[in-house]
């Protein structure tokens, strides 16, 4: 990929690298991933399948700080949608941003994918509230609202293949009168560079920061959060902190054991009940 990816440089011409790996072993080839970004070689990487949503191959196959890995490096854009069709618009806008520069948004692409078998409908419900145009545009913005509510009491916050479990927990949380608002993470990497921008700018400006951010859009301030993702609950435990709200993350902090996804999602606190559980907790702090 590193070779492919350099193709502007040694021939003149940009080529379309793809590669897969499998996800645990990133770190595995970590150098090597580090050395290509910083020779601005552009490719596509997919890692998959990833976390513990591989279930039955057990805690040494479980990817759990690779998410961290595609937000911390350079000229990389990761990304971990949770439905078909906006992998297919981030698929698209990566392939077309490894012929542009750098200063005209020129980057590699990460994808972290799962083999899990998800439901397209809340996909489809989101598409036919919004639009194509403005859901595609928040796809690859990094974010959008999955499950809309104008004043919530809680968010949850999901990411990747655990989304079905959020979705199942609005669904909990709703029948027992709470007021739920859902983000579809398609791209944490996206949304905290966003962020982290706006805050630098204003602090080299010596100005207030702003509230043109994607989060802006997502999030509510004070509202608390409750982060889910399969990886470790560092990853987006930092939500919260760009609206000032209390932050439940939830996510993989330790090696899994084999078993079923359901198994593994119990160990992790990631079934339904138990993220609704996370909810209530945050909305008491």
């Amino acid at each position: 990929l590193h070779g492919f990816g350099l193709g502007h440089e040694l021939h003149g011409e940009h080529l379309l690298p793809i590669g897969t790996v499998y996800d645990p072993f990133v770190c595995r080839g970590l150098d090597a991933f580090i050395y290509g970004l910083y020779n601005a070689a552009r490719f596509i990487v997919v890692g998959t399948p990833s976390g513990v949503t591989l279930a039955p191959e057990g805690g040494a196959h479980q990817s759990t700080i690779t998410a961290s890995i595609g937000v911390e490096l350079p000229g990389l854009s990761y990304c971990e949608p949770a439905y078909a069709r906006a992998l297919d618009w981030l698929l698209c806008d990566g392939l077309q941003r490894l012929g542009r520069t750098s200063d005209d948004g020129g980057e590699s692409l990460y994808l972290r994918l799962s083999t899990r078998p998800i439901d397209q409908g809340p996909f489809t419900a989101a598409l036919e509230r919004l639009g194509e145009r403005r859901l595609r545009d928040e796809v690859l913005r990094g974010g959008y609202r999955l499950i809309d509510h104008d004043r919530p009491e809680v968010i949850l916050a999901g990411c990747g293949a655990v989304m079905p479990e959020v979705v199942a927990a609005a669904g909990l949380l709703a029948s027992e009168g709470t007021a739920v608002r859902v983000i579809d993470v398609t791209s944490p990497g996206r949304l905290y560079r966003a962020w982290r921008h706006q805050l630098r700018s204003a602090a080299r400006e010596a100005r207030r920061a702003g509230l043109d951010h994607p989060l802006a859009a997502l999030l509510e301030p004070g509202v608390p959060v409750v982060t889910a993702h399969d990886a470790a609950s560092h990853a987006l435990a930092w939500l919260g902190s760009t609206c000032g709200s209390a932050t439940v993350p939830v996510g993989v902090d330790s090696f899994g054991q084999s078993g079923t996804i359901a198994d593994l999602y119990d160990t992790f606190d990631l079934l339904p009940e138990q993220l609704a559980n996370a909810a209530y907790v945050a909305m008491s702090m």
